[in-house]
């Protein structure tokens, strides 16, 4: 038995996947700067510029592959997908929001040391890196302080729905409700459905995060990609109005 309910919409998102797709990067080469020396002002350019650029290429392929499941009809493993949309967006502004403070008060070091775990980070290669070597994988930020300052930015509807996507990555009541709807109380009939609109967050941050992408770049004084993106901004923005529910007077 097949139950029938409105089918998630993912226009934003494949409209970002389709704009975004085409872009190429140019290789980056670090500034010959010491790793004992004071951080420069090159030096961070190609820093911001060296996460912006795979953080990009991620998005896309995460929108991408949302899009593709959704498509095929497989709500289930796109809402896991949609987490780490999510928590991808979560990081553009978490990271946006330190380069600019630490920016804002010329100190270029707090720059480069808050820079640093985001390029290299690793939980899994800190836990197993002998001791002399664990500072090389410095542990990253913890997701959950990410998404909290995520909150600051995103609408209250979205910014509420971490807790909504990590719940159905997980073997729990969400999850299998989606199987399933009680007829009676006393008898549960098996269905296959769509649990609606839920891709609404996803495509909040997804637009939310290459918006401080773009901030990024702009930043680094980086220019093709930075006016792709502005380019690609409007585009979203616009399917995004046109694919808005509908109020009514």
């Amino acid at each position: 038995m097949k139950e029938q309910n409105p089918a998630p919409t993912l226009e934003v998102l494949r409209t970002f996947a389709t704009h975004a797709q085409p872009i190429q990067f140019r290789n980056l080469r670090r500034p010959p700067v010491p790793s004992t020396a004071p951080a420069t002002r090159e030096l961070i350019d190609w820093g911001i510029k060296f996460y912006c650029y795979p953080w990009l290429r991620h998005m896309t392929t995460l929108a991408n592959g949302t899009v593709i499941l959704l498509d095929a009809g497989n709500s289930p493993s796109a809402r896991i997908v949609g987490r780490s949309i999510y928590e991808l967006g979560a990081h553009a502004y978490y990271v946006a929001k330190h380069v600019k403070q630490h920016l804002g008060t010329k100190n270029l070091d707090a720059v480069w040391k808050f820079l640093l775990p985001v390029h290299s980070g690793s939980r899994f290669l800190n836990d197993i890196a002998p001791p002399e070597e664990s500072e090389v994988f410095p542990a990253p930020v913890h997701i959950k302080k990410v998404t909290n300052c995520f909150k600051e930015f995103l609408p209250k509807e979205a910014g509420e729905s971490y807790s909504f996507f990590s719940e159905y990555c997980h073997p729990t009541m969400l999850v299998f409700k989606q199987y399933y709807r009680w007829a009676n109380p006393c008898e549960v009939t098996f269905v296959d459905r769509d649990s609606g609109r839920w891709t609404y967050a996803a495509e909040a941050a997804c637009m939310m995060g290459m918006l401080q992408i773009q901030k990024l770049l702009k930043l680094s004084n980086e220019k093709p990609v930075s006016a792709a993106l502005v380019k690609i901004l409007r585009a979203v923005a616009k399917t995004a109005r046109e694919t808005a529910p509908k109020t009514k007077a």
